[in-house]
């Protein structure tokens, strides 16, 4: 029970933390001090003489503290000491809502840390033929895909304010784009200006991203120059904040970029009365490679495909890839499209039964809802998901990696015989991170533990047993033969496994450029496939 001799030493361990602050240039004696204040810490809390809620904020404050001067001498010990005190909080009985998503933050931050002192390390021995395959973030993939799960927890907390969510979008869609993700992280970066409009990093890093795929000379680039160039003078606009948030050097950074003067699009709008191409802009759903809009004025505007494959001499041609990629976009859209008319059916009647479902169902007295929206929403879900296997399919034929298509699974197919290794014949580019590492790593998120995992669990559930919305209680999604899920999470899975779903489509075309860049080194014929759609 709180009583004035726990306050008092609550105070003074306060005014502890404020002293210890002005010692932050000096890492061990201010760690020495994080030690004495952190031992006081824990005595107040077992006397429970003072409140228990701020006793976990201020362990939290002690937690960010730590990692921060932690990470500034480099030293990993201490790191995870701070780490230690931050999962206390993340773990803790008594903690609300916002300490525990700024706990998981502070982990993020903490792990991001190690994972970097790590990679100097490693980038200081030379590579060899088969490290190439085995790149350093996927033989740390499990601790890069914690450090994801972490800033998406504190990036999806509503107990958080806008600038918090939006710094951890920010670093979320840092961590997918240093790995090739550039679709994904491009909704992170476009999500975290939307939390916080005023957070110029966030604008300055869709920039960059944005400039490196108009360097690599393939998609929309007129798009991308005028997008590119709508965010530069955002974040030069907002250099004040990014300096407040990512310090000087990230500002400067953002000052060397110029501008491209673009007369390129920065949205194709469609027909602004049609319900569909709102929801799909909203969204970014568009199967075409830009990044805002439809990506075209045309009626046929989900464009996404290939510029052209290399054909040898006795190969089919056109190659069957192209056959492939038309049978993937047709199903995408009708998945789509079956989403939307289920979630604009549900919505017109109100969460109830939709007047043209020509069902009777009986009243099983548990506030569930039946019927062919709900019904809809669920076979959209599972058969975006569905694509998945048939991308890696579509792969393995055009890589002629050998695998039986019977066999092939998304999230198998793209290390070698279940190793951390890149499957071979898969090309990987001269530098960086291409898209067999993007499309190896969505395969590891794919999964309970991973980024998305309302997308696989209900997948699982709704192909092997039955689910259904409820009014009332949901249960979520369990191993048991009946799974009763609320509309918003039906809905946001639903959202979540298209997105996936197009990203895989998007870097599996990265996947055939990068081979075919590879070809042109070796100055072989390459043929277009005209008037493709």
């Amino acid at each position: 029970m709180e009583n004035r001799e726990g306050r008092q030493k609550f105070e003074q361990l306060t005014r502890d933390i404020r002293e210890c602050s002005r010692w932050m240039w000096q890492p061990r004696v201010a760690m020495q001090k994080l030690d004495a204040i952190h031992t006081g810490l824990q005595e107040l809390i077992a006397s429970e003489s003072a409140d228990p809620g701020k006793c976990m904020r201020m362990l939290l404050h002690l937690s960010s503290l730590r990692i921060d001067v932690a990470s500034e001498a480099s030293d990993v010990d201490e790191i995870d000491r701070g780490m230690a005190w931050a999962q206390d909080v993340l773990d803790g009985e008594k903690v609300d809502e916002g300490s525990k998503a700024s706990a998981a933050y502070n982990l993020a931050n903490a792990l991001t840390s190690i994972h970097y002192l790590a990679w100097t390390e490693h980038r200081a021995k030379p590579e060899t033929k088969a490290g190439k395959r085995t790149p350093f973030r996927l033989k740390e993939r499990e601790v890069v895909r914690r450090t994801r799960v972490l800033n998406a927890r504190a990036a999806n907390s509503p107990d958080l304010n806008g600038p918090a969510r939006s710094t951890a979008l920010c670093n979320l869609g840092n961590s997918l784009d240093e790995s090739g993700r550039w679709v994904e992280a491009y909704h992170c970066y476009a999500d975290a200006l939307e939390a916080d409009p005023n957070n110029g990093n966030a604008a300055g890093n869709a920039a960059e991203l944005l400039r490196r795929r108009i360097n690599l000379g393939h998609g929309l680039l007129g798009h991308y120059a005028a997008v590119y160039d709508f965010y530069l003078k955002k974040a030069k606009d907002l250099r004040r904040q990014t300096v407040a948030i990512a310090g000087e050097e990230t500002a400067q950074r953002w000052d060397s970029l110029e501008l491209t003067e673009s007369p390129g699009h920065v949205s194709h709008e469609g027909d602004k009365l049609n319900d569909y191409q709102r929801w799909i802009k909203q969204h970014r759903l568009a199967l075409a490679l830009a990044v805002e809009g439809l990506g075209s004025d045309e009626p046929r505007w989900d464009t996404a495909g290939l510029d052209g494959v290399t054909v040898r001499l006795g190969e089919p041609d056109p190659p069957p890839i192209f056959s492939s990629m038309n049978v993937l976009k047709a199903e995408f859209l009708t998945v789509r499209r079956l989403a939307f008319n289920g979630e604009m059916m549900l919505l017109e009647s109100l969460y109830q039964q939709h007047p043209e479902d020509t069902g009777w169902y009986a009243d099983t007295l548990d506030y569930s809802l039946y019927g062919e929206p709900p019904a809809m929403l669920i076979l959209a879900q599972r058969a975006s998901l569905d694509l998945l296997d048939k991308i890696a399919v579509a792969a393995n034929e055009h890589f002629q990696t050998g695998l039986n298509p019977g066999n092939i699974t998304f999230r198998s197919y793209w290390f070698d015989n279940g190793s951390g290794a890149i499957r071979k014949k898969l090309p990987l580019p001269v530098k960086g991170y291409g898209a067999a590492i993007a499309l190896a790593e969505l395969s590891f998120d794919i999964c309970p533990e991973g980024l998305y995992p309302a997308a696989q669990m209900l997948r699982n559930a709704g192909t092997h047993r039955l689910v259904h919305l409820t009014h009332g209680e949901a249960t979520g999604v369990t191993e048991d033969t009946h799974s009763t899920v609320d509309f918003l999470e039906l809905i946001h899975a639903c959202h979540e496994s298209l997105r996936v779903a197009r990203a895989a489509y998007i870097y599996l075309i990265d996947l055939v450029n990068e081979k075919e860049s590879d070809e042109q080194r070796e100055q072989l014929m390459s043929l277009p496939l005209p008037g493709q759609m």
